[in-house]
């Protein structure tokens, strides 16, 4: 039979000789991305690949002579050993450019099954009753590099894609419900201030707690950093939070907005200060390990997904903003509705190409869920993908498989060309549109045939604040007291003494890396949430230079006022019916079709 397979291969042209090739499949020469997605994620294979050549060759299929032996004259090697040279070029570009946030982190794929019926809410195909979507989850932490402790103090991110039928949605978010900012402007700075120093490299609490003390909203989040929520005990052991506000819309175009909620099915559970010391010292990337082995040993972690429901109608009698993501809904007025649980069950592959190279994006939305007035995450929705395209160097990272929606029932991408371009590109179709191949021009000229539009998963249409260009604000609480009242809430009633006690040690062991100037702005913006909140933590720090409690407590009474200019409070205080639906008219004479009043 050898004898023949080889007569053949030798005799008639056109054969395929590539037995050995097509032995070996982890390359994904033989696999488009949407098989090998659907691979990893374990619907088609039960187990991860293996790579069983019997020989190792370089990237362009060239077998290897032997593993340690460069071709050299007299030990010197030569630039004819074309192989060295791959092997090196390859190991030099390794390691692409890491997340500016978000980079050290872990993953694992799963599912998502519906619980509970909200089809009145969503007309999202993967939300609708017993709905099952295979899904992929990365956990991380924000602010440094990726080599970073994963126990080390800092927000945690909690985002999960699912692939499903209208196209891969992200839900992106924290492992708690509030975000330091509300303003783009100053997302950079937030995240600047929580990185390294830029002259010594160092870690710079100076700069944590600056931050901190010149944007009141940013207390909320602040003292979720200080505290032990800060520190949870590996990414299993933590709840997650959409933190922004979203928008379901149902199949009769009705608006609702929503806050996305993941409750742990594992104990809830935190590290204190000290074992995060004892912790990170012993096992850098204990959250990673704990995950991964988790799943490697059979297991599965669980989370529930429970929304809060906002009727547009409710928002301008609110006595807080609900697009103002430094703010949470208090669960008493909106109390927490289950949709359904995720489960994670299956470990990547290899972690470049499935954790390194996945990306996440805001702005990957699917029809019945949409974006709110939240003026943060309507910016987010755009950098976010911006950043992945920068980082991957190219805008075709969704021929990467994490990120491959090989799920959707249709694919067909008006955007061409670029690096790393492997499919069939525009596939024939005109890269132009408008054209007359289109299927909804109907045309029975030609046989040739182009993809349309489908006017019907179009956003549903909601109020703005006005129609005036400015730089205003339109954030209920900027330049008021009132901008304390929930994180005031959160320590008072909610926080237990040990929780706060845990809060005010953590805070003095880093504020007394900060100057005294920065002390004392920082005390001023705890004063005017809770006079006892300041009085611990100055208790607990070594000095206070330049600065009396007095002092403090004297400013404390317009910290509400630090870095807020009324030049820029929204000009309308009535603005609050922004977020409000509106109704379709029918068009008039020359109205397009569509056209909204």
């Amino acid at each position: 039979m050898a004898d023949f397979i080889k007569d053949t291969l030798e005799k008639v042209p056109g054969v395929d000789p590539r037995v050995g090739q097509r032995m070996t499949t982890f390359s994904g020469l033989n696999n488009g991305p949407a098989e090998t997605a659907a691979r990893i994620a374990g619907l088609v294979q039960p187990k991860d690949q293996v790579d069983d050549c019997p020989y190792y060759t370089g990237n362009f299929g060239q077998v290897l002579p032997a593993p340690g032996h460069p071709l050299n004259v007299g030990g010197i090697p030569s630039q004819a050993d074309t192989i060295l040279l791959e092997k090196q070029q390859a190991f030099d570009r390794s390691k692409i450019c890491e997340r500016i946030v978000h980079p050290c982190g872990s993953s694992a794929f799963g599912h998502f099954q519906v619980t509970k019926d909200i089809s009145h809410l969503t007309r999202a195909d993967f939300l609708q009753p017993g709905k099952k979507t295979p899904t992929y989850t990365r956990f991380s932490t924000v602010t440094y590099g990726r080599e970073f402790p994963d126990q080390g103090r800092n927000p945690r991110g909690f985002a999960t894609k699912f692939y499903t039928a209208d196209g891969n949605y992200d839900l992106v978010g924290l492992n708690w419900p509030v975000f330091f900012v509300r303003d783009p402007m100053q997302g950079p700075d937030n995240i600047r201030s929580q990185q390294r120093n830029p002259k010594s490299f160092l870690l710079d609490f100076n700069a944590w707690f600056d931050f901190l003390s010149q944007v009141p909203e940013s207390n909320h989040a602040g003292l979720m950093l200080m505290s032990d929520y800060a520190t949870p005990k590996g990414w299993i052991h933590m709840s997650g939070y959409g933190c922004h506000t979203f928008a379901m819309v149902n199949a009769n175009g009705e608006r609702h907005y929503v806050k996305f909620h993941w409750e742990c099915h594992q104990k809830k559970e935190q590290f204190n200060h000290d074992e995060t010391l004892r912790i990170q010292g012993i096992d850098p990337d204990y959250s990673k390990r704990e995950l991964f082995e988790l799943i490697e040993n059979g297991g599965e972690a669980k989370w529930t997904m429970s929304i809060q429901v906002m009727k547009p109608e409710e928002v301008p009698n609110l006595d807080f903003d609900p697009f103002d993501v430094t703010k949470v809904w208090p669960r008493a007025q909106f109390p927490l509705q289950e949709v359904g649980v995720l489960t994670l069950n299956r470990n990547p592959e290899d972690y470049h190409r499935d954790v390194e190279q996945a990306a996440f994006s805001p702005g990957s939305l699917v029809p019945g869920i949409e974006l709110s007035p939240d003026t943060l995450l309507q910016w987010r929705a755009f950098f976010y993908r911006d950043a992945q395209y920068y980082r991957l160097g190219s805008a075709n990272i969704h021929q990467i498989p994490v990120n491959c929606p090989f799920m959707s029932k249709y694919h067909s991408p008006d955007n061409f060309n670029g690096n790393m371009r492997i499919d069939a590109n525009h596939g024939g179709k005109p890269q132009y549109h408008p054209n007359s191949y289109s299927t909804t021009m109907n045309s029975s000229m030609t046989k040739r045939r182009a993809p349309g539009f489908d006017p019907a998963v179009a956003e549903a249409p909601f109020q703005v604040a006005n129609n005036v260009m400015s730089r205003h604000s339109y954030w209920k609480h900027e330049g008021d007291p009132c901008e304390y009242n929930q994180v005031r809430e959160l320590y008072q009633r909610v926080m237990t003494d040990a929780q706060r006690s845990n809060l005010h040690r953590n805070t003095a062991e880093l504020l007394r890396f900060a100057d005294g100037i920065v002390q004392k702005n920082y005390l001023t913006q705890l004063y005017a949430i809770d006079p006892n909140y300041a009085k611990s933590i100055y208790e607990l720090l070594p000095k206070h230079d330049g600065y009396t409690l007095d002092e403090v407590a004297d400013a404390s009474k317009t910290a509400h006022l630090v870095n807020k200019d009324p030049a820029f409070y929204s000009p309308d205080k009535n603005s609050m019916f922004m977020g409000m639906p509106f109704k379709k008219t029918a068009p008039t004479g020359k109205q397009a079709s569509g056209t909204t009043a």
